[in-house]
């Protein structure tokens, strides 16, 4: 019988140790275009709405950063976004079971007290392209902090966070949307805001459903919208990830230091 030796028990134990590598997003998006050019038309992106009509455009070398997060200082960034303007939207492989996750770095410059919503999700299977999973922005009537908020599809039940955000500020939000078995109208949205807990996913900020609107079918797309004018918030955009899972889309995409696991055993035992 073959003795088992204390180095090799180690050596085992760090091999199933090793946590697994993030795997690449499906869509990310880091705004690595020319400065002042327009959104409409690069990288897969197109206007559904409002084409030509303040357009989005690329602004601010670097980007947006936020501690720990991978699209951190990447490329530029789109904005800050107008009023009553052009909206665009880049589609994705279409999911229809488990949940998609969106991460997204956002800093808002103002807002409105009447709050609307400026991110969104596309089902380009139901016709006229349903959105889903709306991010909202919303003013305190008696300050200049605002609310982040989430809405299912269509309808005035949003949920919101509370006034607890100031202007200026880079916040880090993933929008999730959960397919739930065994009916029609049960699927569920959420938002999390300035998420803890790394690679871990922790409870969401808020969450929002709605019995009376009907499922996405295909989740293919997300869009970035201008709201109206009384209600819009001046936000600015940047480093979208979209992945399947919580560790996909917020700690990073699968490239080793090293091509193996011993590769990667052998870095730490050297």
């Amino acid at each position: 019988m073959k003795r088992i030796t204390p180095g090799l028990l180690i050596l085992a134990a760090t091999v199933f140790a090793i946590p697994a590598l993030a795997a690449p997003p499906i869509f990310q998006e880091d705004f690595n275009y020319a400065i002042g050019s327009q959104l409409n038309g690069q990288g897969g992106w197109s206007a559904h709405s409002g084409a030509g009509t303040n357009p989005q455009t690329i602004n601010t070398a670097g980007g947006l950063s936020y501690a720990g997060y991978p699209s951190s200082g990447l490329g530029n960034l789109l904005g800050p976004l107008a009023t009553s303007g052009e909206d665009n939207n880049h589609t994705f492989p279409g999911q229809t079971t488990g949940a998609v996750y969106t991460a997204l770095m956002v800093n808002v410059a103002s807002s409105q007290t009447t709050g609307d919503y400026f991110f969104h999700y596309f089902d380009g299977a139901i016709s006229g392209n349903i959105f889903r999973g709306r991010i909202f922005v919303k003013k305190d009537a008696s300050s200049s902090n605002y609310a982040f908020g989430i809405q299912f599809g269509s309808t005035i039940n949003t949920v919101y966070t509370g006034f607890v955000y100031t202007t200026g500020v880079t916040h880090l939000l993933v929008l999730k949307y959960t397919f739930v078995a065994g009916g029609t109208t049960n699927d569920q949205v959420s938002l999390f805001v300035d998420p803890t807990g790394g690679c871990i996913e922790p409870a969401a900020t808020v969450s929002a459903s709605d019995g009376t609107q009907t499922d996405a079918v295909n989740l293919d797309g997300v869009a970035i919208r201008q709201g109206t004018a009384t209600a819009a918030a001046s936000v600015q955009v940047d480093g979208i990830r979209v992945a399947t899972n919580w560790s996909d889309a917020v700690c990073g995409d699968a490239t080793p230091t090293h091509s193996s696991t011993w590769g990667r055993l052998k870095t730490l035992y050297h």
